[in-house]
Protein backbone atom coordinates (compact mmCIF):
# COMPACT_ATOMS: atom_id res chain seq x y z
CA UNK A 1 0.00 0.00 0.00
CA UNK A 2 1.28 3.44 -0.92
CA UNK A 3 2.17 5.78 1.94
CA UNK A 4 0.28 9.03 1.47
CA UNK A 5 1.71 12.39 2.48
CA UNK A 6 -0.93 13.94 4.74
CA UNK A 7 -1.10 17.44 6.24
CA UNK A 8 -3.45 18.15 9.15
CA UNK A 9 -4.03 21.89 9.30
CA UNK A 10 -5.62 24.35 11.71
CA UNK A 11 -6.38 27.64 9.87
CA UNK A 12 -5.08 30.99 10.99
CA UNK A 13 -7.40 33.15 13.08
CA UNK A 14 -6.95 36.12 15.38
CA UNK A 15 -7.43 33.93 18.41
CA UNK A 16 -6.83 35.22 21.92
CA UNK A 17 -6.11 31.71 23.12
CA UNK A 18 -3.51 29.47 21.57
CA UNK A 19 -3.29 25.86 22.71
CA UNK A 20 -1.89 22.91 20.75
CA UNK A 21 -4.58 21.39 18.47
CA UNK A 22 -4.54 18.07 20.28
CA UNK A 23 -7.52 16.83 18.26
CA UNK A 24 -5.26 16.87 15.22
CA UNK A 25 -2.70 15.10 17.39
CA UNK A 26 -5.10 12.19 17.89
CA UNK A 27 -5.76 12.04 14.14
CA UNK A 28 -2.03 12.01 13.45
CA UNK A 29 -1.61 9.06 15.81
CA UNK A 30 -4.32 7.19 13.91
CA UNK A 31 -2.65 7.87 10.53
CA UNK A 32 1.08 7.55 11.17
CA UNK A 33 1.27 3.78 11.04
CA UNK A 34 0.47 3.74 7.32
CA UNK A 35 0.98 7.32 6.15
CA UNK A 36 3.45 10.20 6.45
CA UNK A 37 1.71 12.80 8.58
CA UNK A 38 2.44 16.40 9.52
CA UNK A 39 0.56 18.93 11.66
CA UNK A 40 0.55 22.63 10.83
CA UNK A 41 -0.93 25.05 13.36
CA UNK A 42 -1.87 28.07 11.28
CA UNK A 43 -2.42 30.27 14.33
CA UNK A 44 0.97 29.54 15.88
CA UNK A 45 2.81 29.83 12.55
CA UNK A 46 0.85 32.89 11.33
CA UNK A 47 -0.19 30.85 8.29
CA UNK A 48 -2.53 33.29 6.54
CA UNK A 49 -3.81 32.24 3.08
CA UNK A 50 -0.97 34.20 1.48
CA UNK A 51 1.63 32.53 3.68
CA UNK A 52 -0.04 29.19 3.08
CA UNK A 53 0.41 29.73 -0.65
CA UNK A 54 4.17 30.09 -0.13
CA UNK A 55 4.13 26.99 2.06
CA UNK A 56 2.44 24.94 -0.68
CA UNK A 57 4.98 26.09 -3.25
CA UNK A 58 7.62 24.36 -1.13
CA UNK A 59 5.60 21.36 0.11
CA UNK A 60 3.45 18.81 -1.67
CA UNK A 61 0.78 16.65 -0.03
CA UNK A 62 -1.56 13.98 -1.29
CA UNK A 63 -4.18 14.96 1.26
CA UNK A 64 -4.80 18.09 3.34
CA UNK A 65 -7.23 17.84 6.24
CA UNK A 66 -8.53 21.14 7.60
CA UNK A 67 -10.08 21.50 11.05
CA UNK A 68 -12.82 24.14 11.06
CA UNK A 69 -15.00 25.75 13.66
CA UNK A 70 -18.05 27.72 12.53
CA UNK A 71 -16.20 31.05 12.54
CA UNK A 72 -13.58 29.54 10.17
CA UNK A 73 -15.97 28.99 7.24
CA UNK A 74 -15.37 32.12 5.19
CA UNK A 75 -11.63 32.05 5.85
CA UNK A 76 -11.42 28.32 5.09
CA UNK A 77 -12.84 28.97 1.62
CA UNK A 78 -9.68 30.92 0.87
CA UNK A 79 -7.45 28.03 1.92
CA UNK A 80 -9.47 25.65 -0.25
CA UNK A 81 -9.12 28.02 -3.21
CA UNK A 82 -5.35 28.29 -2.70
CA UNK A 83 -4.93 24.51 -2.50
CA UNK A 84 -6.97 23.84 -5.63
CA UNK A 85 -5.13 26.55 -7.59
CA UNK A 86 -1.63 25.40 -6.67
CA UNK A 87 -2.17 21.68 -6.03
CA UNK A 88 -5.36 20.64 -7.89
CA UNK A 89 -4.49 16.97 -7.45
CA UNK A 90 -4.46 17.27 -3.65
CA UNK A 91 -7.53 15.88 -1.89
CA UNK A 92 -9.13 18.23 0.64
CA UNK A 93 -10.97 16.90 3.69
CA UNK A 94 -12.76 19.08 6.24
CA UNK A 95 -13.41 18.06 9.83
CA UNK A 96 -14.07 19.58 13.20
CA UNK A 97 -17.11 21.04 14.96
CA UNK A 98 -18.83 22.71 12.02
CA UNK A 99 -19.04 19.73 9.64
CA UNK A 100 -20.21 17.70 12.65
CA UNK A 101 -23.07 20.12 13.28
CA UNK A 102 -24.08 20.87 9.69
CA UNK A 103 -23.09 17.88 7.54
CA UNK A 104 -25.81 18.28 4.93
CA UNK A 105 -24.72 21.78 3.91
CA UNK A 106 -20.94 21.35 3.93
CA UNK A 107 -20.67 20.92 0.13
CA UNK A 108 -22.91 23.95 -0.36
CA UNK A 109 -20.33 26.10 1.39
CA UNK A 110 -17.34 24.15 0.06
CA UNK A 111 -18.16 22.77 -3.40
CA UNK A 112 -14.48 22.18 -4.22
CA UNK A 113 -13.59 19.93 -1.30
CA UNK A 114 -13.48 16.17 -1.71
CA UNK A 115 -14.73 14.88 1.64
CA UNK A 116 -15.66 15.92 5.17
CA UNK A 117 -16.10 14.16 8.50
CA UNK A 118 -18.52 14.59 11.37
CA UNK A 119 -17.75 13.64 14.92
CA UNK A 120 -14.72 11.73 16.06
CA UNK A 121 -12.74 10.86 12.94
CA UNK A 122 -9.77 8.77 14.11
CA UNK A 123 -11.23 5.49 12.80
CA UNK A 124 -12.94 6.90 9.71
CA UNK A 125 -10.08 9.07 8.49
CA UNK A 126 -7.56 6.26 8.81
CA UNK A 127 -9.88 3.95 6.84
CA UNK A 128 -10.41 6.56 4.12
CA UNK A 129 -6.67 7.18 3.79
CA UNK A 130 -6.06 3.45 3.37
CA UNK A 131 -8.77 3.25 0.69
CA UNK A 132 -7.25 6.21 -1.14
CA UNK A 133 -3.79 4.66 -0.95
CA UNK A 134 -5.03 1.35 -2.38
CA UNK A 135 -7.18 2.74 -5.20
CA UNK A 136 -7.43 5.96 -7.14
CA UNK A 137 -11.16 5.45 -7.74
CA UNK A 138 -13.07 4.51 -4.61
CA UNK A 139 -16.48 2.92 -5.14
CA UNK A 140 -19.60 4.25 -3.42
CA UNK A 141 -20.00 0.93 -1.65
CA UNK A 142 -16.59 1.34 -0.05
CA UNK A 143 -17.29 4.93 1.00
CA UNK A 144 -20.49 3.82 2.73
CA UNK A 145 -18.34 1.77 5.09
CA UNK A 146 -16.28 4.73 6.34
CA UNK A 147 -17.76 5.91 9.69
CA UNK A 148 -18.58 9.60 9.94
CA UNK A 149 -17.68 10.33 6.31
CA UNK A 150 -19.56 13.06 4.44
CA UNK A 151 -19.33 12.50 0.69
CA UNK A 152 -21.11 12.92 -2.66
CA UNK A 153 -22.43 9.90 -4.49
CA UNK A 154 -22.42 9.44 -8.25
CA UNK A 155 -25.61 11.50 -8.50
CA UNK A 156 -23.86 14.32 -6.60
CA UNK A 157 -26.10 13.90 -3.57
CA UNK A 158 -24.60 14.49 -0.13
CA UNK A 159 -24.36 11.38 2.02
CA UNK A 160 -23.50 11.58 5.73
CA UNK A 161 -22.49 8.20 7.11
CA UNK A 162 -23.35 7.13 10.63
CA UNK A 163 -20.85 8.11 13.29
CA UNK A 164 -19.18 5.69 15.64
CA UNK A 165 -18.00 6.63 19.11
CA UNK A 166 -15.13 4.45 20.24
CA UNK A 167 -16.00 2.83 23.55
CA UNK A 168 -12.44 2.05 24.63
CA UNK A 169 -10.66 5.38 24.24
CA UNK A 170 -7.34 3.79 25.13
CA UNK A 171 -7.31 2.15 21.69
CA UNK A 172 -6.84 5.64 20.19
CA UNK A 173 -3.58 6.12 22.09
CA UNK A 174 -2.29 9.61 22.89
CA UNK A 175 -1.89 12.66 20.67
CA UNK A 176 1.33 12.81 18.64
CA UNK A 177 3.00 15.29 20.96
CA UNK A 178 6.25 15.10 18.98
CA UNK A 179 4.39 16.71 16.06
CA UNK A 180 2.53 19.21 18.26
CA UNK A 181 5.60 20.34 20.26
CA UNK A 182 3.67 21.72 23.26
CA UNK A 183 6.76 23.29 24.83
CA UNK A 184 7.06 25.72 21.89
CA UNK A 185 3.69 27.43 22.42
CA UNK A 186 3.60 31.08 23.57
CA UNK A 187 1.91 32.51 26.66
CA UNK A 188 -1.64 32.36 25.34
CA UNK A 189 -3.37 29.44 27.08
CA UNK A 190 -7.05 28.58 27.40
CA UNK A 191 -7.94 31.36 29.78
CA UNK A 192 -5.69 34.38 30.13
CA UNK A 193 -4.14 33.33 33.43
CA UNK A 194 -2.08 30.42 34.66
CA UNK A 195 -0.01 29.33 37.62
CA UNK A 196 2.86 27.48 35.93
CA UNK A 197 4.28 27.24 32.45
CA UNK A 198 4.68 25.54 29.92
CA UNK A 199 1.09 24.29 29.64
CA UNK A 200 -0.44 21.37 27.75
CA UNK A 201 -4.10 20.45 27.18
CA UNK A 202 -5.37 16.90 27.61
CA UNK A 203 -8.70 15.10 27.61
CA UNK A 204 -9.71 12.24 29.88
CA UNK A 205 -13.35 11.74 28.81
CA UNK A 206 -15.46 12.34 25.74
CA UNK A 207 -19.21 12.80 25.41
CA UNK A 208 -22.08 14.70 27.04
CA UNK A 209 -25.47 13.29 28.12
CA UNK A 210 -26.99 16.66 29.02
CA UNK A 211 -29.59 18.56 27.01
CA UNK A 212 -28.49 22.20 27.02
CA UNK A 213 -30.40 23.67 24.10
CA UNK A 214 -27.61 25.94 22.86
CA UNK A 215 -24.76 23.40 22.88
CA UNK A 216 -23.61 21.22 19.98
CA UNK A 217 -21.13 19.14 21.97
CA UNK A 218 -23.06 15.88 21.68
CA UNK A 219 -23.08 16.21 17.87
CA UNK A 220 -19.29 16.01 17.97
CA UNK A 221 -18.64 13.43 20.69
CA UNK A 222 -21.96 11.73 21.34
CA UNK A 223 -24.20 11.49 24.40
CA UNK A 224 -22.44 8.71 26.26
CA UNK A 225 -19.48 9.72 28.40
CA UNK A 226 -16.54 7.45 27.66
CA UNK A 227 -13.35 7.49 29.67
CA UNK A 228 -9.67 6.80 29.17
CA UNK A 229 -7.87 4.65 31.70
CA UNK A 230 -6.13 6.62 34.41
CA UNK A 231 -2.97 4.63 33.73
CA UNK A 232 -2.81 5.91 30.15
CA UNK A 233 -3.61 9.48 31.21
CA UNK A 234 -0.84 9.46 33.82
CA UNK A 235 1.55 8.00 31.26
CA UNK A 236 0.70 10.89 28.91
CA UNK A 237 1.19 13.46 31.66
CA UNK A 238 4.55 11.93 32.55
CA UNK A 239 5.63 12.16 28.91
CA UNK A 240 4.59 15.81 28.83
CA UNK A 241 6.33 16.47 32.15
CA UNK A 242 9.67 14.75 31.51
CA UNK A 243 10.04 15.09 27.73
CA UNK A 244 8.56 18.55 27.14
CA UNK A 245 8.94 20.24 30.52
CA UNK A 246 5.19 20.79 30.95
CA UNK A 247 4.34 22.11 34.42
CA UNK A 248 0.60 22.77 34.12
CA UNK A 249 -2.17 20.60 32.67
CA UNK A 250 -5.45 21.94 31.32
CA UNK A 251 -8.15 19.26 31.30
CA UNK A 252 -10.34 20.23 28.35
CA UNK A 253 -13.18 17.72 28.92
CA UNK A 254 -16.82 18.78 28.79
CA UNK A 255 -17.61 16.49 31.76
CA UNK A 256 -14.44 15.54 33.59
CA UNK A 257 -16.14 15.36 37.02
CA UNK A 258 -19.11 13.29 35.82
CA UNK A 259 -17.56 10.03 37.06
CA UNK A 260 -16.53 10.69 40.65
CA UNK A 261 -14.50 7.49 40.91
CA UNK A 262 -12.49 8.47 37.85
CA UNK A 263 -11.54 11.81 39.38
CA UNK A 264 -10.60 10.23 42.71
CA UNK A 265 -8.43 7.61 40.99
CA UNK A 266 -6.80 10.28 38.83
CA UNK A 267 -5.92 12.32 41.93
CA UNK A 268 -4.54 9.26 43.74
CA UNK A 269 -2.27 8.42 40.80
CA UNK A 270 -1.06 12.01 40.49
CA UNK A 271 -0.05 11.85 44.14
CA UNK A 272 1.67 8.46 43.76
CA UNK A 273 3.75 9.68 40.84
CA UNK A 274 4.83 12.81 42.72
CA UNK A 275 4.43 15.09 39.70
CA UNK A 276 4.96 18.70 40.66
CA UNK A 277 2.27 20.15 38.42
CA UNK A 278 -0.70 22.46 38.70
CA UNK A 279 -3.92 21.83 36.81
CA UNK A 280 -7.25 23.41 35.98
CA UNK A 281 -10.46 22.63 34.10
CA UNK A 282 -10.80 25.70 31.84
CA UNK A 283 -13.54 24.26 29.63
CA UNK A 284 -15.96 24.05 32.54
CA UNK A 285 -17.40 21.36 34.83
CA UNK A 286 -20.97 20.67 35.90
CA UNK A 287 -21.69 22.27 39.26
CA UNK A 288 -24.07 19.48 40.24
CA UNK A 289 -21.26 16.89 40.06
CA UNK A 290 -19.19 18.53 42.82
CA UNK A 291 -19.00 17.79 46.53
CA UNK A 292 -16.61 18.90 49.27
CA UNK A 293 -14.60 15.68 49.50
CA UNK A 294 -14.04 15.64 45.75
CA UNK A 295 -13.03 19.31 45.66
CA UNK A 296 -10.54 18.93 48.49
CA UNK A 297 -9.06 15.85 46.84
CA UNK A 298 -8.54 17.73 43.58
CA UNK A 299 -7.04 20.71 45.34
CA UNK A 300 -4.54 18.50 47.19
CA UNK A 301 -3.16 17.27 43.87
CA UNK A 302 -2.60 20.67 42.27
CA UNK A 303 -6.01 21.94 41.13
CA UNK A 304 -6.29 25.66 41.83
CA UNK A 305 -9.22 26.86 39.69
CA UNK A 306 -12.48 25.57 38.22
CA UNK A 307 -14.54 27.05 35.40
CA UNK A 308 -18.29 26.48 35.64
CA UNK A 309 -21.21 27.06 33.32
CA UNK A 310 -23.63 29.39 35.11
CA UNK A 311 -25.15 30.81 31.90
CA UNK A 312 -27.90 32.99 33.41
CA UNK A 313 -29.14 34.67 36.57
CA UNK A 314 -32.76 33.99 35.61
CA UNK A 315 -34.37 30.70 36.65
CA UNK A 316 -36.85 31.06 33.81
CA UNK A 317 -34.03 31.28 31.26
CA UNK A 318 -32.09 28.43 32.89
CA UNK A 319 -35.19 26.27 32.61
CA UNK A 320 -35.60 27.22 28.94
CA UNK A 321 -31.95 26.27 28.34
CA UNK A 322 -32.63 22.89 30.02
CA UNK A 323 -29.61 23.42 32.29
CA UNK A 324 -31.07 21.32 35.13
CA UNK A 325 -29.79 23.97 37.52
CA UNK A 326 -31.31 26.93 39.35
CA UNK A 327 -29.78 30.03 40.88
CA UNK A 328 -29.99 28.66 44.44
CA UNK A 329 -28.08 25.51 43.51
CA UNK A 330 -25.53 27.60 41.62
CA UNK A 331 -24.96 29.87 44.64
CA UNK A 332 -24.65 26.85 46.92
CA UNK A 333 -22.07 25.08 44.73
CA UNK A 334 -19.99 28.18 44.01
CA UNK A 335 -19.87 28.89 47.76
CA UNK A 336 -18.77 25.27 48.35
CA UNK A 337 -15.93 25.60 45.84
CA UNK A 338 -14.76 28.82 47.47
CA UNK A 339 -15.03 27.22 50.92
CA UNK A 340 -12.39 24.69 49.85
CA UNK A 341 -10.02 27.49 48.79
CA UNK A 342 -10.38 26.99 45.04
CA UNK A 343 -10.99 29.87 42.66
CA UNK A 344 -14.07 29.93 40.40
CA UNK A 345 -14.52 31.31 36.90
CA UNK A 346 -18.10 31.66 35.67
CA UNK A 347 -19.38 31.41 32.09
CA UNK A 348 -22.47 33.41 31.15
CA UNK A 349 -24.58 33.76 27.99
CA UNK A 350 -26.23 37.01 26.91
CA UNK A 351 -28.88 37.28 24.19
CA UNK A 352 -30.46 33.84 24.50
CA UNK A 353 -33.78 33.76 22.55
CA UNK A 354 -36.00 33.58 25.65
CA UNK A 355 -34.30 36.51 27.42
CA UNK A 356 -35.68 39.92 28.23
CA UNK A 357 -33.59 42.97 29.06
CA UNK A 358 -34.37 42.42 32.74
CA UNK A 359 -33.10 38.86 32.49
CA UNK A 360 -29.77 40.13 31.18
CA UNK A 361 -29.53 42.77 33.90
CA UNK A 362 -30.34 40.07 36.46
CA UNK A 363 -27.54 37.92 35.04
CA UNK A 364 -25.05 40.77 35.45
CA UNK A 365 -26.16 41.31 39.07
CA UNK A 366 -26.02 37.58 39.75
CA UNK A 367 -22.47 37.33 38.40
CA UNK A 368 -21.38 40.08 40.77
CA UNK A 369 -23.06 38.43 43.77
CA UNK A 370 -21.29 35.13 43.20
CA UNK A 371 -17.79 34.88 44.66
CA UNK A 372 -16.11 34.55 41.26
CA UNK A 373 -12.53 35.36 40.40
CA UNK A 374 -13.47 36.07 36.80
CA UNK A 375 -16.56 36.00 34.60
CA UNK A 376 -16.79 35.49 30.87
CA UNK A 377 -19.86 36.90 29.14
CA UNK A 378 -20.50 35.55 25.65
CA UNK A 379 -23.22 36.51 23.23
CA UNK A 380 -25.53 33.66 22.25
CA UNK A 381 -24.79 32.07 18.87
CA UNK A 382 -27.33 29.98 16.92
CA UNK A 383 -24.91 27.18 16.10
CA UNK A 384 -26.22 24.76 13.45
CA UNK A 385 -27.66 21.52 14.73
CA UNK A 386 -28.54 22.70 18.23
CA UNK A 387 -32.15 22.36 19.46
CA UNK A 388 -32.58 26.11 19.92
CA UNK A 389 -31.28 26.87 16.42
CA UNK A 390 -33.62 24.30 14.90
CA UNK A 391 -36.50 26.00 16.72
CA UNK A 392 -35.47 29.46 15.52
CA UNK A 393 -35.35 28.20 11.93
CA UNK A 394 -38.74 26.47 12.30
CA UNK A 395 -40.22 29.72 13.69
CA UNK A 396 -38.73 31.73 10.78
CA UNK A 397 -36.59 33.76 13.15
CA UNK A 398 -33.38 32.62 11.49
CA UNK A 399 -32.51 31.73 7.88
CA UNK A 400 -31.57 28.10 7.28
CA UNK A 401 -28.56 29.16 5.19
CA UNK A 402 -26.32 31.84 6.71
CA UNK A 403 -23.31 33.75 5.41
CA UNK A 404 -21.93 35.84 8.29
CA UNK A 405 -19.91 33.02 9.80
CA UNK A 406 -16.95 35.20 10.75
CA UNK A 407 -19.15 36.72 13.45
CA UNK A 408 -19.47 33.38 15.27
CA UNK A 409 -16.80 34.37 17.77
CA UNK A 410 -17.46 34.89 21.46
CA UNK A 411 -17.59 38.68 21.42
CA UNK A 412 -19.63 39.29 18.27
CA UNK A 413 -23.38 39.07 17.66
CA UNK A 414 -25.15 37.41 14.74
CA UNK A 415 -28.64 37.09 16.19
CA UNK A 416 -30.78 39.24 18.46
CA UNK A 417 -33.98 38.15 20.23
CA UNK A 418 -37.16 40.08 19.59
CA UNK A 419 -36.91 43.53 21.16
CA UNK A 420 -33.11 43.71 20.78
CA UNK A 421 -30.59 44.66 18.13
CA UNK A 422 -27.16 43.07 17.81
CA UNK A 423 -25.65 46.44 18.68
CA UNK A 424 -27.63 46.53 21.94
CA UNK A 425 -26.44 43.03 22.83
CA UNK A 426 -22.82 44.03 22.30
CA UNK A 427 -23.37 47.09 24.50
CA UNK A 428 -24.96 44.94 27.21
CA UNK A 429 -22.02 42.55 27.06
CA UNK A 430 -19.64 45.49 27.40
CA UNK A 431 -21.67 46.73 30.36
CA UNK A 432 -21.44 43.28 31.96
CA UNK A 433 -17.65 43.17 31.65
CA UNK A 434 -17.10 46.68 32.94
CA UNK A 435 -19.57 46.23 35.79
CA UNK A 436 -17.94 42.97 36.88
CA UNK A 437 -14.26 43.84 36.47
CA UNK A 438 -14.17 47.49 37.52
CA UNK A 439 -14.34 46.53 41.18
CA UNK A 440 -11.21 46.96 43.31
CA UNK A 441 -11.33 43.40 44.67
CA UNK A 442 -11.51 41.85 41.18
CA UNK A 443 -8.96 44.20 39.63
CA UNK A 444 -6.46 43.62 42.42
CA UNK A 445 -6.76 39.83 42.15
CA UNK A 446 -6.34 39.96 38.41
CA UNK A 447 -3.29 42.22 38.44
CA UNK A 448 -1.68 40.09 41.14
CA UNK A 449 -1.82 37.07 38.83
CA UNK A 450 0.14 38.71 36.01
CA UNK A 451 3.55 37.04 35.71
CA UNK A 452 5.60 39.50 33.66
CA UNK A 453 5.35 42.34 31.13
CA UNK A 454 4.75 39.95 28.24
CA UNK A 455 1.87 38.37 30.13
CA UNK A 456 0.56 41.86 30.97
CA UNK A 457 0.40 42.74 27.27
CA UNK A 458 -1.51 39.54 26.50
CA UNK A 459 -4.02 40.21 29.30
CA UNK A 460 -4.55 43.81 28.21
CA UNK A 461 -5.05 42.76 24.60
CA UNK A 462 -7.75 40.34 25.64
CA UNK A 463 -9.46 42.85 27.92
CA UNK A 464 -9.57 45.46 25.17
CA UNK A 465 -10.99 42.94 22.73
CA UNK A 466 -13.56 41.75 25.27
CA UNK A 467 -14.74 45.32 25.89
CA UNK A 468 -14.44 47.03 22.53
CA UNK A 469 -15.10 44.26 19.98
Amino acid sequence: MKRLNVLLFRPYSKADELIPPFGLGYLATALRKNHNTEILDGIKENMTPDNFKDFLHENKFDVIGIQIFTFHINAAKEYVRVIKELRPETKIILGGPHPSCDPNNIFYYFPKIDFAFRGEAEIGLAKLMDLMAESGDIEDLELKEVPGLIWRDKENKTVANNQIFVENLDTLGCPSWDLLKPDTYPLAPHGAFFKNYPIAPIIITRGCPFNCTFCAGRLVSGRKIRRRSVALVISEIKELYYKYGIREIHIEDDNFTFYRDLVMEFCDELTKNNLNISWVCPNGVRLDTLDKELLLKMKETGLYSLSVGVESGSNRVLSHMQKSLNTEKIKEKVALIRETGLEVIGFFVIGYPAETRQDILDTIKFAKKLDLKRANFTIFKPFPGTPITDKLIADNELPEIQENWEKYILADAVYAPQGFTTKELKNLRRRAFLSFYLRPKILFKMMREIKNFKHFKIVMKRILRWIFK
